[in-house]
């Protein structure tokens, strides 16, 4: 059982606190019309982050990916990070009036939960067009074969692109960009032929017959807070999102941090969208961070950013018990009547077979899929002995 911190907020949703409550979670306080109330606004992202973020929901969302995408999946706020990171001469070479995004990922399914992708297509000042290719790696240290993993998805790229340009003789060109946001600085090789098992001796004779190019990285881990903030190029929000993937998921002092930031806070609110786009990073640190204290979140944006900053991360955190509350409603549904299954076929083994139905059968039934529960109930009436029923 974990037992949340104590203080006092009246009125706290009753379905936020059976959201808690039916994770195991044990909430202090007095017992009012049968519902045990948790009081107060640290409860209350306690509740948010148990319903949402600790298991209700069976496949919930990466809240990396989903601000991630969210932001810089917006050539507004994408065109500035990514103008920071390209080098001078490169980026001069690029009309970013012009930058648009693809549709679509290229990253292995398995690979999602470490990796997400955007895709984006840019015109040249002279002719022609180019594709940027950002990756963000969001695991807590560097993947070493990431330059080999980065080619497999540009050949991806190259295909689809392929796919739909037949006839063509050129490709156009990728520029890989990986942004990075764990606590280990990044250490993994960023050119592809670094990954080469090549003794020193040979490399020069076969180095012009291997795969080359370099992948560019803005490790987020590596860069001062005030040189995130001194990025001329990126929005109040693009700044304030990269803030927050450097450091949500690992302060305890997030608040003393985003309290140096509330000026970049108050240009994010008043920019067209600014309210649902604090809502965005609310969200975000909600899902990802231990060791908020919520009150004094609201204390700072109330008295810093305005009282509409208050309220809206209010709402957020009310909305993620609401969703992780009707997920774990659903989910408890489902797991109802997989355990009804499971009882009728204990019933209708120890009908036809008596005492054979021991523990070990007990067990197995117990930790039987969904799949093998139905197949065993099929075999009750014709199968001649409990080993043929249970079988395999």
């Amino acid at each position: 059982m974990v037992t949340p911190p104590a203080g006092v907020r009246p009125g706290l949703p009753p379905s936020a606190v059976e959201a808690g409550r039916s994770l195991g979670f044990v909430c202090p306080g007095p017992i009012g019309e049968g519902v045990g109330r948790c009081h107060s606004d640290r409860n209350l992202v306690w509740i948010a982050r148990a319903a949402y973020a600790a298991g209700l929901s069976s496949d919930p969302p990466n809240p990396h990916d989903a601000l991630f995408k969210a932001v810089f999946g917006e050539p507004e706020h994408a065109r500035g990070a990514l103008r920071d990171v390209l080098p001078a001469a490169l980026s001069e070479e690029l009309d970013w009036a012009t930058l648009a995004r693809f549709p679509g990922s290229f990253v292995d399914p398995g690979l999602r939960e470490q990796h997400t992708d955007l895709l984006f297509s840019v015109a040249f000042r002279g002719g022609g067009e180019a594709f940027v290719y950002l990756l963000f790696e969001h695991q807590s240290t560097p993947d070493a074969r990431m330059a080999y993993r980065i080619l497999r998805y540009m050949v991806r790229i190259w295909e689809r692109w392929s796919a739909q340009h037949a006839g063509a003789e050129a490709l156009p060109a990728i520029v890989p960009v990986v942004l990075y946001h764990g606590a280990a600085l990044w250490s993994a090789p960023r050119s592809f032929d670094a990954l080469m098992d090549l003794p020193d001796q040979v490399r020069p004779s076969v180095e012009a017959h291997l795969v080359r190019f370099t992948y560019l990285l803005d490790d987020l881990s590596a860069v001062p807070d005030e040189a995130l903030r001194a990025r001329a190029a990126m929005t109040a929000l693009s700044k304030l999102v990269a803030l927050c993937f450097k450091h949500a998921r690992t302060r305890p002092d997030l608040v003393e941090i985003l309290a140096d930031w509330t000026d970049v806070m108050r240009q994010v609110v008043g920019a067209a969208n600014g309210l649902e786009a604090l809502a965005w990073v609310i969200r975000y640190i909600l899902s990802v961070n231990d060791h908020l204290q919520f009150e004094a979140l609201q204390t700072l944006l109330e008295r810093q950013v305005g009282h509409d900053a208050k309220e809206t991360s209010m709402t957020v955190a009310e909305q993620l018990i609401q969703k992780g509350f009707q997920q774990g409603v659903q989910q408890g549904v489902e797991q109802g009547v997989q355990q009804g299954e499971r009882n009728l076929l204990l019933r209708q083994l120890r009908q036809r077979f008596g005492d054979e139905v021991d523990a070990v059968a007990e067990q197995r039934i117990a930790a039987g899929s969904a799949e093998q529960i139905g197949t065993w109930a099929k075999r009750v009436l014709s199968a001649a002995t409990l080993a043929e029923v249970l079988a395999d």
